[in-house]
């Protein structure tokens, strides 16, 4: 036989769940600064993609810009005629251009025709297969090749050249010769958050596979100044999320003092007035000694009075069970004999003076033995016996069954012919000190705390309830005890 220890935490679980909300709130806070977070970084991101976008733009236009100044000073002062023909997708025949001194050569329909009187220019001509584009996108390439045959690139006149068309965002450049050609521009590294610097790669001479690799600053002003309000307003909504959560801790933490201050005067409450209802009982029992008549009105006044007393001292008993099962009471966990307990309950209630009461138990469990705190769980089904007893009329059938259900558990029944409790109040009875307005006698004896205890006491063996009640018919509560091996 195991004793295992458990302890009823109602106060316990309370300090759980604040903990629980402390933590949901400060994960929930880092959960949406980490989305600001992320959203800003993807806004920034963005900007500084559309502004390498507009910088690759820039780089493809300063490269045009300087290939048009090389290629009209070489036709200018060149002596050597260039015929260069292509073939292109776009066209079945091919597009042919020169490059002749002082205009000697011109064409006509596709034929190149030399001018009388210039025959002594020297003239040389050459035929690509550029099928592989377009003539609208590259057609440019034949004057580029015409030129960079007709001179020498000159890498610190071309420096010079970019760098004033693109100010201070040109850093470098490298001419590169790859084994394709490469027609369109295109970035290599983007910038980023934490690398303002882009590399674009433009074509330059694309026939002879040379392309410029141009490395380029993106400047971050700009872009900051562009999403200041978007990053005030991300700010101002991070520091609003955190002063509420500083303030629901502060509310919290104030809550928590207001029911330690509550608990300490139930305690206190308690335990002042279980002195004088034990001098009152020990007064009534002395009177009650002395030899007098049984219809003596003294006797019946006494009576009255050891009954009351009998009800305040178990109010106050039932009281301090609540307010001490909101602590750490350990649960005594054992196996005992449910059998004999139930049968010593219904014995006790049959001798009811106040009414008439029949209680009959059915007992279904092949085993007299279960595990559980058995104090505890008697109480339990004394307060759903006493409850039945209190809220029926002057005949009380009150029917007792236990059995074990299919997942290893013991179930508690407890059936009466009472006033019944309506739908809408099946779940509120179990709140601490909630009474019904629908009982006829508002005067019966109780303080709303029978139910309420029931409940905390099942969380404590990590049981369940059921209720089944019809107003006028009945109520039957059932409990169910999962069993540890």
């Amino acid at each position: 036989m195991k004793s295992l220890y458990l302890c009823i935490e109602k106060k316990n679980d309370m300090n759980r769940r604040i903990k629980q909300v402390w933590l949901l709130a400060i994960l929930s806070s880092f959960l949406l600064i980490g989305l600001q977070t992320y959203w800003l970084y993807n806004s920034v991101t963005y900007s500084m993609g559309e502004m390498g976008k507009k910088n690759a733009e820039k780089a493809e236009l300063a490269i045009i810009a300087y290939q048009t100044n090389i290629g009209a000073t070489v036709k200018e002062k060149s002596h050597i005629g260039y015929v260069v023909t292509a073939y292109f997708s776009d066209s079945k025949l091919p597009c042919t251009t020169i490059c002749s001194p002082l205009d000697t050569d011109t064409i006509i329909g596709g034929v190149v025709y030399s001018k009388p009187g210039f025959g002594n220019v020297m003239e040389k001509r050459d035929t690509f297969d550029l099928r592989e584009t377009d003539s609208n996108n590259s057609f440019d390439c034949l004057n580029t090749f015409i030129t960079y045959q007709l001179t020498r690139f000159d890498k610190a006149h071309f420096d010079r050249f970019i760098s004033r068309k693109l100010g201070n965002d040109f850093i470098g450049a490298e001419m590169k010769t790859g084994k394709h050609r490469l027609w369109q521009t295109r970035i290599v590294e983007p910038p980023t958050l934490f690398h303002h610097e882009m590399l674009v790669e433009v074509p330059f001479n694309p026939i002879q596979y040379q392309s410029m690799q141009m490395r380029m600053q993106v400047p971050m002003l700009p872009i900051l100044k562009g999403m200041m309000w978007q990053m005030i307003g991300s700010l101002l909504v991070t520091i609003m999320l955190l002063l509420s959560i500083a303030y629901l801790i502060k509310v919290m933490l104030l809550q928590k003092k207001v029911d330690k201050m509550r608990s300490d005067f139930v305690h206190t409450m308690i335990h002042e007035l279980k002195r004088p209802v034990q001098t009152l009982k020990m007064c009534v029992s002395v009177f009650s000694a002395q030899k007098t008549d049984e219809k003596d009105e003294n006797a019946l006044i006494m009576e009255t009075v050891r009954e009351e007393s009998d009800n305040l001292t178990a109010y106050l008993a039932k009281l301090r069970e609540v307010i001490r099962a909101e602590e750490h009471i350990p649960l005594q966990i054992t196996s005992f004999d449910i059998h004999a307990a139930l049968l010593n309950l219904v014995a006790v209630y049959r001798k009811n003076r106040q009414k008439e009461v029949n209680v009959s138990l059915d007992y279904q469990r092949t085993s007299d033995r279960m595990m559980g705190d058995r104090d505890q769980l008697l109480n339990v089904v004394s307060n759903l016996m006493e409850n039945s007893v209190k809220y029926s009329g002057d005949i009380v059938n009150i029917h007792v069954a236990c059995r074990d259900t299919e997942k290893e558990e013991v179930m508690i029944s407890v059936s009466d012919n009472g006033i019944g409790i309506s739908p809408d109040e099946q779940q509120r009875v179990w709140t601490k000190f909630y009474r019904s307005n629908a009982y006829p006698d508002m005067m019966q004896p109780g303080i709303g705390l029978g139910l309420s205890f029931v409940d905390m006491i099942l969380k404590a063996h990590g049981g369940r309830k059921m209720m089944l009640s019809e107003v006028g018919k009945g109520t039957r509560i059932s409990i169910v005890i999962p069993q540890h091996s």
